[in-house]
């Protein structure tokens, strides 16, 4: 899906969990664990955007989003840095994949999941580096 719609402008979005988080306690709770760890699966395949048929399921998607990307920031951060630095860090990244990880802290950012301090705390780059390694016009997406 994604490379049926790479380069036209569009982006490819995940889609909806129709289990909804009605009912008994246990049933509520069952569906917002399918429906957490349906969002995180498709923020790891690169599904940034999905649908939600219920209020109730805006709880996961947001414990799920904040979730993926706190996670994802030290790796981040670190994959970045050498990137950057031009060092040894046992992997060597491509330009490619510095702009998907400086997307993926620019989307934690944009979130609120995480902050600046804490990329540049954890020696991260700036907010205008993390903009141009991710091909970002300033002030746009």
């Amino acid at each position: 899906m994604q490379v049926a719609v790479a380069g036209t402008g569009a982006r490819a979005v995940d889609g909806s969990t129709n289990v909804l988080p009605v009912g008994p306690r246990d049933q509520v709770h069952a569906a917002w664990r399918l429906h957490a760890g349906l969002v995180r699966r498709a923020l790891e395949r690169g599904f940034f955007q999905g649908w939600d048929l219920h209020p109730a399921q805006l709880v996961t998607r947001y414990v799920a989003t904040y979730a993926f990307f706190r996670s994802a920031l030290p790796a981040a951060v670190q994959r970045l840095a050498t990137y950057l630095d031009r060092s040894d860090g046992g992997v060597l990244d491509e330009p490619a994949t510095a702009r998907a990880l400086a997307s993926v802290l620019l989307r934690g950012l944009d979130c609120g999941a995480i902050d600046s301090v804490e990329i540049l705390a954890a020696g991260g780059p700036d907010g205008v580096v993390l903009t141009k390694l991710a091909g970002r016009r300033p002030g746009g997406s």
